[in-house]
């Protein structure tokens, strides 16, 4: 029989090239040799997202590996290769339904879905470099899919993981997970604002960033209060607490399109469109301290109405995307609705399919944007969408 020792050192590098970086966990196991080789495997996977975005994304409810190529991108060949494959190897993961997917420091925080009670979850943390899955107890008050949540880490303690979950009791509750002691505690904190439970936050530098919004008081039917527009406000997790707020390049209201990316966790992005135009803006960060300094400049802007008509609103729940700041262009993921009929149930407060699902069948696609006027659309394939899985 032949082994792994009896092969050249030459093939056995090109036999661990070929290896998947999602299934690296379980090949390092096997032997010194394959440890050491997979080591330079995750090296060269990191030199590789230089030149190429990957990425982990949610599609029909399956934690998939996204890898965006942009070969010839804004020149004559405009090669985009898209590649979309499933997690392998990690059974537990393709057992569950996956409906949002959280991302920090290597990590991947995932919410699942359960079977048979429809607002009920789970929480599931993935370390896909070295194969590992926790399963994160349930706290004294059980998961709903209208929670929100934020993974970080404390900075002053060699970068102790913890997860941010805010509770969807109409009473501003906020929780802490700590893997060191494997346990929930609730927060003695309550923010002067709000945050929406479509619009997810994201990590940079062991912090997370969201949205919010000044709590509107009580006003009489002859008062009018007008809305006020958004701003971030920072999660620190090192001090357990949240940082004064914000400012955002742009006025964001209820129905305009907000969401926001890291680049190189070094920097924030944020994509910006109203409901009523068809003109897309992102802007990057110059100056994170937290936690009380932020400052913006313009990356790129650019008017779809020529391509898409007035018909195309990037999800107003945040759709996720990516910046490549070299070419100037964004990729922006969205999910196209397909014709299929869609009713409302007023019992549930929910969407409901002509099958009485919750879900409505769409198209996954990619939107690549650049200065210029540069537009280009990708198809990616069919997907489900619905109030519990629109985040991706």
């Amino acid at each position: 029989m032949t082994t792994i020792s009896d092969l050249s050192l030459d093939l056995v590098e090109k036999i661990v090239y070929r290896v998947p970086i999602t299934s690296i966990g379980a090949v390092r196991s096997t032997c010194k040799l394959l440890n050491r080789l997979c080591k330079n495997r995750i090296w060269l996977y990191l030199e590789e997202k230089r030149h190429q975005f990957l990425g982990f994304m949610v599609k029909n409810y399956k934690l998939c590996l996204i890898k965006f190529y942009l070969h010839g991108i804004l020149d004559e060949e405009e090669f985009v290769d898209p590649s979309i494959k499933g997690i392998i190897g990690d059974s537990l993961l393709n057992q569950v339904d996956v409906t949002k997917v959280f991302h920090c420091d290597g990590l991947l925080l995932c919410v699942t879905k359960d079977k048979e009670e429809v607002d009920r979850t789970s929480l599931v943390v993935w370390n896909p470099y070295l194969g590992q899955i926790r399963w994160i107890q349930r706290p004294r008050n059980n998961y709903h899919r209208l929670d929100r949540y934020a993974l970080g880490y404390d900075k002053k303690k060699n970068r102790k993981h913890k997860i941010l979950r805010f509770l969807d009791d109409n009473m501003g509750t906020y929780e802490i997970y700590d893997f060191s002691s494997d346990s929930w505690r609730v927060l003695n904190i309550t923010p002067d604002y709000d945050t929406t439970f479509f619009q997810r936050g994201v990590s940079l530098k062991g912090n997370a960033y969201f949205f919010a919004t000044e709590k509107l008081r009580v006003v009489t039917e002859e008062e009018y209060t007008p809305e006020p527009h958004k701003f971030l406000i920072c999660f620190d997790f090192t001090i357990e607490s949240f940082g004064p707020p914000l400012p955002l390049p742009f006025n964001l209201y209820t129905g305009d399109t907000g969401t926001l990316s890291s680049l190189r966790d070094e920097k924030l992005a944020a994509l910006y469109q109203c409901c009523d135009m068809a003109e897309v803006e992102i802007w990057v960060t110059t100056k994170i301290e937290v936690p009380n300094a932020l400052s913006w400049i313009p990356f790129l802007r650019i008017d779809l109405e020529p391509f898409t008509g007035f018909d195309l609103q990037f999800q107003h729940g945040g759709a996720s995307f990516f910046i490549e700041e070299e070419k100037k262009i964004a990729v922006v993921f969205h999910l196209d609705s397909s014709d299929q009929m869609t009713y409302y149930d007023s019992d549930h407060e929910d969407l409901i399919g002509e099958n009485g699902s919750s879900e409505i069948t769409c198209n996954d696609t990619a939107y690549i944007i650049g200065e210029n006027g540069y537009f280009q659309k990708v198809g990616l394939g069919e997907g489900v969408s619905g109030l519990v899985s629109a985040d991706k």
